[in-house]
């Protein structure tokens, strides 16, 4: 996929150049740059251009491009070859949708996208986000002059001056918090734009223009009753082998799933047609449980499973590159697929597919949840701002300033917790845009520099969500139905990696399954390594043994140092990684995040919290 950058300033402010640098992330990747007196476009991209470039009419009228990608039926994709001159397919059915419906045409695809179309004749600009806030997508205003957007916070502040115009509630909000709530970056003068957000550029005579943005989709909440389960995974099942089939069509060529031993991953690979053009990669430290189940599932489903392993640093060795692409709002931990992105255009995967977001959606990973410590069995808790990950604390003037900005964005009728719809409308928040959730760099990566195709980002499995109730999300219940359906008893049968039993187990095997995993757990703990019993790395052993994570941590940068004091006060910030044991690795990597993130950003300028004689201090 990749990255763009719209400027409608004047030209001469605009430096296109410095843009196309900063999101050229691999010499492999394309770049392309429009200049209009409306407007500068860049894009950069690591897709196939015969289907993903942009498009321009020929009597050029028309631009469309596309960051991110359509999901299209067979039939669309061909209606869009009749279209004449140079561009992707993917434009070209933009350009026919818009053409035949106006902006509803756009509306109403299914996606990870943000779509720019410039609509000459009609002096006109669009800028369609999708509905999920999968694709980054930010603007910068200020003052009276005109805007500009990138789906790169970093790349827009470098083109816009804002570079050290830092926000520090945000930089103390992803320390504590482990995240930035939308529409938030870490610069003052940057947001996102609204999930599922129309924005219409009018451009008038001389420099005068227009611009609005409204809404086009709004989540509405539709929880079904019980006696709908049964039903709802049917519906459930035909979304989810829909999705999957419209992004493995050999159009796109060679799709590789990434498989682990848990439920997700198993149902996109189940859920392609044909599976002839359709590989599995598993990647892995050890030979351990996850890595056999995985086995167990690509044997199940006949299909060839590539074992990836990795190397010792495979993580350091790819932080500070992970970090820049990702603009640090996501913990660098998650940085899963970076350091196998050459293993995969040698294996000419096409299409990285993945069961992101599934927790998410359809297993209430957002809500508020205890669970039973004898049974394991899920039920609602009272509400508290940590669900997914854990918050920290500090004394400070910026942890109060975090904990008002958590405030304003969760009202007191919602913190109430006390009815369906309340905790509906939480969830609703923490998800969306899903961009913005604690594991991010796991997505935003792969969609910036690898063909990464999203199976959970259709329309019609939007649908589903709006009509699950909590039951429902709990203890994995529509989805484990609806996991059965796709992929049959012989590969359901085969344990899930996550409670150690087969999908839909008795709540007693599931709860005994559970307890001897925690018994391996506490066995690993004796003679720990840098591999779990899971899919990826245990980060308190690696981070204290890594020589590659002390040197990007220990390099001095009198940045980071006086921010993490300003978060956690004087005496709350430790230098040495040893002091962060226990849950507190979590504080370290999102500090370390950060230091890499600061790392990055240019030296020798006042900073928002120093003035030009301050006294700058050594980092250890």
């Amino acid at each position: 996929m990749g990255d763009f950058l719209l400027d409608l300033r004047e030209g001469g402010e605009r430096d296109l150049d410095q843009a196309e640098n900063f999101l050229k992330f691999f010499p492999d990747m394309r770049t392309t740059r429009f200049e209009y007196p409306e407007f500068g476009l860049v894009l950069s991209s690591a897709d196939n251009p015969e289907i993903w470039s942009p498009y321009i009419s020929p009597d050029g009228a028309m631009l469309v491009a596309l960051c991110g990608r359509i999901a299209l039926e067979p039939r669309q994709w061909e209606q869009a070859t009749k279209t004449c001159g140079p561009g992707g397919l993917a434009c070209k059915f933009i350009c026919q949708s818009y053409v035949e419906q106006g902006a509803n045409g756009i509306e109403n695809l299914s996606g990870n996208f943000v779509i720019l179309l410039f609509d000459r004749s009609a002096g006109k600009l669009l800028i369609v986000t999708d509905r999920w806030g999968l694709v980054p997508a930010f603007r910068f205003h200020a003052g009276g002059g005109r805007p500009a957007y990138s789906s790169h916070p970093d790349a827009l502040a470098a083109a816009v001056g804002e570079n050290r115009n830092w926000d520090l509630t945000s930089f103390a909000e992803f320390i504590l918090a482990g995240r930035l709530s939308a529409p938030f970056t870490y610069y003052r003068n940057i947001r996102a734009l609204p999930v599922a957000g129309a924005t219409t550029v009018v451009f008038r005579s001389g420099r005068e223009f227009s611009e609005d943005t409204r809404c086009y989709f709004k989540f509405v909440s539709q929880p079904q009753p019980e006696e709908k389960l049964e039903p709802l995974a049917e519906e459930f099942a035909v979304a989810f082998r829909s999705a999957v089939a419209k992004r493995t069509s050999p159009l796109l060529g060679r799709s590789a799933v990434a498989l682990s031993g848990g439920l997700d991953s198993r149902t996109v690979l189940c859920s392609a047609p044909g599976r002839e053009n359709v590989v599995a990669f598993t990647c892995y430290d050890e030979e351990n449980r996850e890595f056999r189940i995985a086995r167990s599932i690509a044997q199940a489903a006949n299909v060839e499973l590539i074992p990836l392993r990795r190397g010792f640093d495979y993580y350091g060795s790819s932080a500070a590159l992970g970090v820049k692409i990702s603009a640090g709002m996501g913990c660098i931990a998650s940085n899963h697929f970076l350091g196998f992105r050459e293993k995969f255009r040698e294996l000419q995967f096409d299409n990285l597919l993945t069961g992101c977001y599934c927790d998410y959606l359809f297993k209430g990973l957002a809500l508020n949840r205890r669970v039973n410590r004898w049974t394991t069995r899920e039920s609602l808790a009272d509400f508290d701002f940590a669900y997914y990950c854990g918050h920290f604390t500090a004394g400070t003037e910026l942890a109060a300033a975090v904990r008002r900005r958590l405030e304003d964005g969760f009202p007191q009728e919602l913190r109430r917790y006390d009815s369906q719809p309340a905790v509906l409308g939480v969830e609703q928040r923490r998800i969306f845009p899903l961009c913005y959730e604690e594991d991010n760099a796991e997505r935003t990566i792969p969609q910036r520099v690898m063909g990464w195709y999203v199976p959970i980002a259709d329309n019609d499995l939007m649908e589903i969500i709006m009509k699950m109730s909590c039951p429902m999300k709990l203890n994995r219940r529509l989805f484990a139905r609806m996991v059965e359906k796709v992929c049959g008893p012989r590969i359901s049968r085969i344990p899930d990696a996550n409670t150690g039993s087969p999908v839909n187990s008795p709540p007693l095997l599931e709860a005994l399954h559970s307890h001897l995993g925690k018994i391996e757990a506490l066995c690993r703990k004796i003679t720990p390594t840098n591999a779990t019993a899971g899919s990826w790395i245990n980060w308190s052993h690696y981070a204290r043994q890594s020589r590659v994570v002390q040197a990007l941590w220990s390099s001095p940068n009198s940045d980071a140092l006086e921010v993490f004091r300003l978060v956690l006060g004087k005496d709350g910030f430790k230098p040495e990684i040893a002091a962060y044991s226990g849950r507190r690795i979590y504080l370290f990597l999102q500090l370390f995040t950060l230091k890499l993130w600061f790392d990055q950003r240019c030296h020798g300028m006042p900073t928002p919290f120093e003035s030009p004689t301050s006294k700058r201090v050594g980092w250890l």
